[in-house]
């Protein structure tokens, strides 16, 4: 009787940490969530307004500390090589969190799904109060030291920005030789 207890309560203690485990995963979920729509909200009136800088340029002054440092070091040395070619397009011709060069009203946050110790999370434009069917981009999120940080940028297909980075870096390389 006294092992049949034991096992009882040890499935018990299981089954209660399992349980609280997802609960945890839920509001890490709902948190990263947040955290995409909050950058969408400061960073589209960006987008949208008319200036001699890409909107880019304010996420990387302003909400850098939301990027991981090898994103962010990369969107940093595409905006400089940009900055100093006064002819041609080195850099990126597309506003990379927006996947477009004519950006929508608005952006939507949609589902969160875990992948391993990254969250993805879709961002759909809203154009004349209808949001898009398909998501634009999907967000790649980690958690780390108690904050979120963009890891990367997905975009339909297989594109993703860290990919685009690192082949115009290549190409402005090869240009050099």
């Amino acid at each position: 009787m006294k092992v049949g207890r034991i096992v009882l309560y040890f499935l018990l203690v299981l089954v209660l940490q399992a349980s609280s485990a997802h609960a945890d995963d839920a509001a890490l979920a709902a948190s990263g969530r947040e955290f995409v729509q909050k950058f969408y909200d400061a960073y589209v009136p960006q987008a949208l307004a008319e200036n001699s800088v890409p909107a880019s340029q304010f996420a990387i002054d302003h909400l850098s500390d939301s990027f991981a440092p090898e994103l962010l070091a990369a969107l940093k040395d595409d905006a400089a090589a940009e900055a100093k070619s006064s002819d041609e397009i080195v850099g990126l011709d597309f506003d990379p969190f927006l996947n477009s060069q004519d950006p929508a009203e608005r952006y939507e946050v949609g589902s969160v799904t875990q992948q391993g110790a990254r969250y993805l999370v879709e961002v759909y434009p809203v154009m004349s109060g209808k949001r898009s069917a398909d998501p634009i981009v999907v967000v790649e999120l980690a958690y780390e030291n108690g904050h979120w940080l963009f890891m990367n940028f997905r975009y339909p297909g297989d594109d993703d920005l860290r990919t685009v980075l690192r082949l115009l870096k290549a190409s402005r390389e090869s240009q050099q030789n």
